[in-house]
């Protein structure tokens, strides 16, 4: 072999060493990215190891790491919070860009191959489970059964439902209360009037429909803030001008339905959210009394712009029947 050979050879050698490298080096950057980009969707560092179910000091870590590798700051410390830097938020940016190219590029390769299988992601506020379960859910499992359909409820979750529709996170979510975001596709529908759920044995329990005036008198229970049933309760309290502080909370409209029954205090949804325990006479659905409270709005969105499979798009148009 001549030296010119050999000097090729050696020349493409060290090439393809530089470019593992180069791609050694952008994956690890892309996991660390990873990290900051959960951290500022999050709203901290502790919020953001919640969610990836792994300590602060790992989030923390993988960041400091970060910025040393780049050779400046992503984070800064403005009074208690955390914010990004103008380069931190180029790299969460670049991150949100990659994870939404990769989602649709693999909805593209999954319609290209007609495939009837795969995995659907949907977040489903816990007040339309029962619903979403008999009417959805099980015409799905007929007609797709090799499709596994993972539901998340945002109570769980550190962001709304329909940021994480945005974010790619889920595929379809189905939300309580107003939405407005030219990012999404959003089919609204009347959900009907927010009441107070009460045992048959206790005092409202008696009456066609109740005042805001006359729930403040009595033990209620309430959801935490980030459910969009208990931001409609809360706009009733605040139009009313009635500050009422809670009994009780609770993380799930299921446990508020069992208090509420139990005659321990006034639980809040529609009549449609507890139609089985009303159905079974465990629970008294009492309007309530003030325009709020009157109509209140379910939402069916997606992130405009992203084709679905055909398994989630037959699970849009199934949950388009859910009114």
């Amino acid at each position: 072999m001549g030296a010119s050979t050999t000097g090729r050879w050696c020349h493409l050698l060290e090439s393809s060493r530089i470019a593992a490298r180069v791609r050694s080096t952008t994956t690890l950057l892309d996991k660390r990215a990873h990290y900051l980009y959960e951290m500022a969707n999050c709203g901290g560092i502790r919020a953001a190891a919640e969610h990836l179910n792994v300590s602060p000091s790992v989030v923390s870590r993988q960041i400091r790491r970060l910025e040393s590798s780049l050779g400046m700051a992503l984070v800064e410390r403005q009074g208690r919070h955390l914010h990004l830097t103008e380069a931190g938020r180029l790299i969460a940016d670049a991150h949100r860009a990659q994870r939404r190219l990769h989602a649709d590029l693999s909805d593209a390769l999954s319609r290209m191959r007609n495939l009837q299988a795969g995995k659907v992601v949907v977040s489903v506020g816990d007040g339309f489970i029962d619903s979403f379960i008999h009417n959805v859910l099980k015409k799905v499992a007929r007609h797709y059964p090799d499709v596994m359909i993972e539901i998340k409820t945002g109570i769980y979750y550190p962001r709304e439902p329909h940021d994480m529709v945005i974010e790619d996170e889920v595929d379809i979510a189905i939300t309580y209360g107003p939405v407005s975001d030219p990012r999404l596709t959003i089919h609204s529908f009347i959900r009907g009037t927010l009441c107070a759920l009460v045992s048959p044995h206790h005092p409202l329990a008696i009456q066609h429909s109740v005042s805001v005036e006359q729930l403040a008198r009595h033990k209620l229970i309430f959801l935490p803030d980030v459910s969009g049933s208990q931001q409609c309760v809360n706009a009733v309290f605040r139009a009313a001008g009635i500050p009422v502080p809670p009994a009780y909370r609770c993380n799930l409209h299921s446990v508020s339905r069992r208090m509420a029954s139990a005659g321990i205090g006034v639980a809040f949804m529609t009549a449609a959210a507890a139609h089985e325990e009303i159905r079974r006479g465990d629970l008294m659905a009492i309007p309530i009394d003030h325009p709020v409270a009157r109509e209140t709005q379910g939402n069916l969105v997606r992130r405009t712009g992203r084709r679905l499979s055909p398994a989630a798009g037959y699970l849009w148009k199934l949950m388009l029947t859910m009114q």
